[in-house]
């Protein structure tokens, strides 16, 4: 009802050809990395639109439930006949890409992780997108370059166990298991424990590990079987890691979080996404636009972090970087 209302204060100022964009989130409405990219996409419109946003909420709701979310989202497709559909992050895309692609409504996708054909969509003329892939050979680069003086740096990649940190890190290490790039070894644990998490984070310098890529931390489970809330598990990580630790987007970056790396931004990846929008507004076909693939990453420090862990970061990457507290 709340969704609706909203909807009705917008409609005031439309016009009566106002196009119809449905806005499928994967996530939910207080995820960082959705606030950023739907706002880019909201203020940069090319002209008036009714929206529609419809949050399956994946991330904090059990399977059985955000796909319940995916069916009520396939019933209001069919139900309000939308111009444009708009949707964000894997899961909406793998759980409604099919039905879809059999109204032919023009799709816009964005944060896919995962390989366009794992979803067939390659088959689907009237799907144009955005894919996301973490800026990983730049992060390492970045990481060697602050934490010098040792002959084997050994990193490791902690993440929770979610489908989008499988997606993401897939293409790295289809097994997880530990892989070598020059003088870099880095090792992957995915878990979806809290307890996992913070034990394998108390233990990294002991374990041989220079340093720490806290990549996703959204699904984790406490021992009494509730959802850890992400800004405490980030900040208990800041608290507690005995080794310096970087992220792979924006949103983890931050005091009493990383405290930096360069990073995928939300509101870019949706600025990308909302020229595609545009371009459909604007009467091209979906098969003539294809995807594109987000690989602007920018430099993002946290200077409470940087000073903690008494790091130099060179006068070339310290003049282009996001600095935040």
């Amino acid at each position: 009802m709340r969704i609706l209302a909203c909807l009705l204060l917008f409609w005031v100022c439309l016009p009566v050809s106002a196009s119809k964009l449905m806005f499928i989130h994967s996530y939910h409405e207080g995820y960082p990395w959705v606030q950023d990219y739907r706002r880019a996409i909201i203020e940069n419109l090319s002209e008036p639109s009714e929206l529609t946003e419809i949050y399956l909420d994946s991330k904090r709701l059990p399977r059985d439930t955000y796909v319940k979310r995916a069916e009520e989202a396939w019933d209001a497709v069919k139900r309000h006949k939308p111009d444009i559909i708009i949707l964000a992050d894997d899961n909406a895309i793998s759980l409604l890409s099919e039905r879809i692609a059999d109204t032919k409504i023009p799709v816009v996708f964005l944060g896919l992780n995962t390989n366009p054909r794992d979803h067939g969509l390659q088959a689907y003329q009237q799907f144009t997108g955005i894919l996301e892939r973490p800026l990983f050979k730049r992060s390492l680069l970045l990481v060697d370059c602050l934490l010098p003086g040792n002959e084997d740096t050994k990193l490791l990649i902690l993440s929770d166990n979610s489908a989008t940190a499988r997606a993401a890190f897939g293409p790295i290490s289809p097994d997880f298991k530990p892989i070598k790039i020059g003088k870099l070894t880095i090792a992957f644990t995915l878990t979806n424990s809290a307890k996992e998490w913070k034990q394998t984070v108390r233990d990294a310098k002991k374990a041989g590990y220079h340093g720490i890529f806290t990549g996703l931390y959204h699904t984790l489970i406490t021992v009494s079987g509730e959802y850890m809330d992400s800004e405490e598990i980030i900040a208990w990580t800041a608290d507690h890691a005995p080794v310096p630790h970087f992220g792979f987007w924006d949103f983890t970056v931050g005091k009493r979080a990383n405290l930096g790396g360069y990073v995928l931004n939300g509101y870019e990846h949706g600025l990308l996404a909302g020229k595609l929008i545009n371009r459909l507004l604007a009467g091209e076909q979906a098969s003539q636009l294809g995807y594109v693939s987000d690989s602007k990453g920018t430099f993002r420090f946290s200077l409470s972090g940087v000073a903690r862990w008494h790091l130099s970061i060179p006068k070339e990457i310290a003049k282009k970087a996001d600095w935040v507290e």
